[in-house]
């Protein structure tokens, strides 16, 4: 597939790559005037001329068969966009994408079912709107049903499904029927803590079995674990296109560190000795689940010797105040130098589900009035609730009740 060109057609893209991306972009038109009807011609309204909005700026990226690689950027940043232009779903309004591979889009979970067929049924129908033969899916449709995990449901009308329900289905479809190329958007976003780990298992073996994956998340610890590179999109114009661990951490720094777009050279220090921090729960997943632990993951390299060096951590609002953190600093026994690591293990997260942005700090002197900040650095907490509290709609404060005698009546105070 290629997009209308600015430069003729396009050549042919080499065998070693499953999509490149020569400086796309798409304009939509913005127009809130008139409807442009017989009624509003009758009374003298006329139509102004659209606005134009560039939702994706001049995009160029080669995506290497077998690789995965990531979009990140705030919302409204163009990439979801970017993925419908990837599958054909848009025509780019200039520059053009050659596609080498048979591309499996996961825009919108389930969107593609009939809501008066059966589970089984939309099974059959994605198959072949795909181009799938019957006698494939024969072969799959009991693990494509073993994965969604909907139960007897499977054979009920979708339009029964909840939104959860039709999202594995959707994901089951997708990853068994053989696709070449994979687009996904949100997937790790929707369902429970067990679907997610699910997806993650799936798409890496997808990748291992050489399915070129484009993944679109705001789950930033994923996208760095899985991805070899990634995109960051800004208004829809790409910012940096690298290494995913040092586009990340660049992108933190924007969200945590400033408003508008930073000057690189100012902002993106890369001289930060706090060189990664990352927070994650049990079962390895970035971001926190209300009453679980919790472990905080850091790594540091000091040119220069931090005479007394303490650690503090704390948890901020995202893009707010600090409102909790740790009540003593960690004195290191000494000075902080070299290169090393470090962890911090929460027992029970007492925070409630939400965005945050978790901060570590390297502090120096006297606690107090005396004590300077030397390096600090923050990544972003993202925090859900555990399916079992759902269900529980509580969290066990970890309290302890003591029973006494009555309180004495109070004393006149005449």
């Amino acid at each position: 597939m290629a997009g209308p060109a600015a430069a003729g057609a396009a050549p042919p893209a080499p065998t070693s790559l499953a999509l490149d991306l020569h400086g796309v972009s798409k304009k939509f038109r913005l127009d809130s005037s008139p409807s442009g009807s017989i009624k509003d011609l009758m009374t003298g309204f006329h139509r102004a001329k659209p606005k134009e909005f560039w939702a994706v700026k001049d995009v160029s990226m080669a995506i290497p068969r077998g690789s995965m690689a990531g979009i990140i950027g705030r919302n409204g940043s163009g990439k979801s966009t970017l993925l419908r232009l990837m599958c054909g779903v848009y025509r780019p309004s200039g520059g053009y994408i050659d596609v080498n591979g048979r591309v499996t889009a996961l825009l919108e979970l389930g969107a593609g079912f009939h809501s008066d067929l059966s589970g089984r049924e939309n099974i059959y129908m994605n198959a072949a709107v795909m181009g799938i033969a019957r006698d494939k899916v024969d072969e799959v449709v009991d693990d494509i049903i073993a994965l969604a995990d909907i139960g007897q449901f499977i054979e009920n009308p979708v339009n029964i499904y909840s939104s959860g329900m039709r999202a594995r289905l959707g994901f089951a479809v997708s990853v068994f029927l053989d696709p070449e190329i994979l687009l996904a958007d949100e997937i790790i976003a929707v369902g429970d803590v067990g679907f997610a780990k699910q997806c993650l298992d799936h798409l890496r073996r997808m990748r291992s079995e050489g399915v070129t994956i484009v993944l679109v998340s705001h789950n930033l610890g994923i996208m760095e674990q899985m991805c070899d590179q990634i995109m960051w999109l800004h208004e829809g114009e790409p910012q940096i296109t690298g290494p995913s661990r040092e586009v990340i951490r660049r992108f933190r720094d924007f969200m945590t560190g400033a408003s508008g777009l930073p000057d690189f050279q100012q902002h993106f220090d890369a001289d930060n000795p706090i060189t990664h921090l990352e927070a994650s729960s049990e079962d390895g997943v970035v971001m926190g689940y209300t009453g679980a632990p919790l472990t905080v993951r850091g790594a540091y390299t000091f040119e220069q010797p931090v005479p007394d060096a303490r650690l503090r951590l704390r948890v901020h609002h995202q893009d707010g105040p600090m409102f909790l953190g740790t009540e003593h600093d960690r004195d290191v026994g000494g000075p902080l130098e070299g290169s090393g690591t470090l962890r911090y293990d929460i027992p029970t997260l007492p925070i409630g589900p939400g965005q945050y942005a978790i901060e570590l700090q390297v502090l120096t002197g006297d606690p107090g009035a005396g004590e300077r900040v030397v390096a600090s650095r923050r990544c972003p907490l993202p925090i859900r609730p555990l399916p079992e509290l759902v269900e529980k709609k509580v969290v066990d404060l970890e309290g302890a009740w003591e029973l006494g005698a009555s309180d004495p009546s109070p004393k006149d105070a005449n």
